[in-house]
């Protein structure tokens, strides 16, 4: 199966995009073919051009990919958006399957492997605007994974040990200098395997499934004209 995989969600002029190609074999082993890194604002925005340049590498010039994995948040406005058009796209044209799902998601199985030993709570952290930051528990098999918006000046933490992850993760320990139990460990973004991996169980149905749309924490800011919206246009002869 070919697999293409996509990660627009990180924010700020720090933003690291990535997309791959994958391929699935028929022992079901995964394997990278090739990658792409953006950065910056508006890194997402570069997925098609990039998108056209692995499809060459990796001898999908008159192929598409038949499954597309993408990142549906928490994180940029922009870049979800640019992402999952972008998923969606390639579904209406080729008829591939898009599967989303949270950055959380796409690094629960390492996450977890890392905080295991040290009998830690395991929380993904991500970068927001405004001094706030986003936290996403994982779900397990009592309670669904969750995600909330913070300030991290007035941020609580739940009971530790806690083991941070995620690009926000070193914010949010800095910001809890009183507590010894917050650990820091290195998995800042999903790398491609993980969302490839996450995308392929979701596809065959061993994850309750997900709508490929972009999740949004904060309520949204745009607001109704005071007077109202005009009236729609009338069709003349």
């Amino acid at each position: 199966m070919r697999i293409l995989v996509m990660d627009g969600s990180a924010t700020g002029t720090q933003a690291r995009a990535v997309i791959a190609c994958l391929a699935s074999g028929a022992d079901g082993a995964l394997s990278v073919l090739a990658t792409r890194t953006a950065t910056g604002r508006g890194a997402a925005e570069q997925f098609p051009l990039l998108a056209t340049e692995l499809f060459a590498q990796c001898g999908w010039t008159h192929v598409m990919p038949e499954l597309v994995g993408v990142v549906v948040g928490p994180g940029s406005f922009t870049g979800l958006r640019a992402s999952l058009a972008f998923a969606h796209g390639l579904a209406a044209g080729s008829g591939c399957a898009v599967m989303g799902m949270t950055g959380g998601e796409a690094m629960a199985a390492a996450l977890r492997d890392a905080a295991r030993p040290l009998a830690a709570r395991p929380l993904c952290c991500t970068v927001a605007r405004r001094g706030r930051v986003f936290v996403e528990t994982l779900a397990d098999g009592q309670d669904a994974g969750s995600v909330s918006a913070h300030m991290l000046d007035t941020l609580e933490l739940p009971p530790g040990p806690v083991l941070l992850a995620g690009n926000a993760a070193e914010e949010v320990a800095q910001a809890m200098p009183g507590r010894a139990d917050v650990r820091i460990c290195a998995l800042t973004q999903p790398d491609p395997m993980d969302i490839a991996t996450v995308a392929l169980r979701r596809f065959r149905g061993h994850l309750p499934p997900r709508a490929a749309q972009p999740l949004y924490v904060d309520a949204p800011e745009a607001k109704l004209p005071a007077a109202g919206l005009r009236p729609a246009p009338i069709d003349t002869p």
